[in-house]
C-alpha cells in the first residue's frame, strides 16, 4: 500500500489492502487486495463425473479484494499455478457458501458416525 495516492484513487485503501497502487496502473489493476491464504486440496478438472483417478493436488489461493471506487468486496478462490477454474464471489455470497459447505460436511460426518 503506497503512502501517496495515485490521482485515479479517490478513497484510501482499506486496512486489509496489501497492494501497491501506481499512477500508471491500467483500469483492470486498480483494485485493493488482501493477503492470500493458500489451501492444499485434491481436485478434478475433468468435465465428466469426477472419479478419484482424476484428482490432482492443487494449491488454492483465497483472497479478498475490492475494485477502486466500488463498495462491494469480493472473494477470489483460484488455483495458484493454473488459470482455471476460478471462483469470484461477493463477500456475502462467500459467507453463504462457507456456511452451506460446513453444514454439508457436518451432516456427512454425522451420518458416517451413525
Amino acid at each position: 500500500m503506497t503512502e501517496l495516492l495515485p490521482t485515479w484513487q479517490r478513497e484510501p485503501c482499506p486496512r486489509w489492502c496489501i497492494r501497491d497502487h501506481d499512477e500508471d496502473d491500467i483500469a483492470l489493476d486498480r483494485y485493493h487486495q488482501g493477503s492470500a491464504t493458500t489451501v492444499p486440496v485434491l481436485m478434478s478438472t475433468d468435465s465428466e463425473e469426477p472419479r478419484s483417478a482424476t484428482y490432482v493436488p492443487v494449491d488454492l489461493a483465497i483472497r479478498v479484494g475490492r475494485y477502486a471506487g466500488e463498495l462491494i468486496d469480493w472473494v477470489a478462490i483460484e488455483p495458484v499455478r493454473l488459470t482455471a477454474p476460478r471462483l469470484v464471489l461477493t463477500a456475502e455470497s462467500a459467507a453463504r457458501l462457507a456456511e452451506q459447505v460446513t453444514a454439508q460436511l457436518a451432516e456427512h460426518v454425522a451420518l458416517d458416525q451413525a
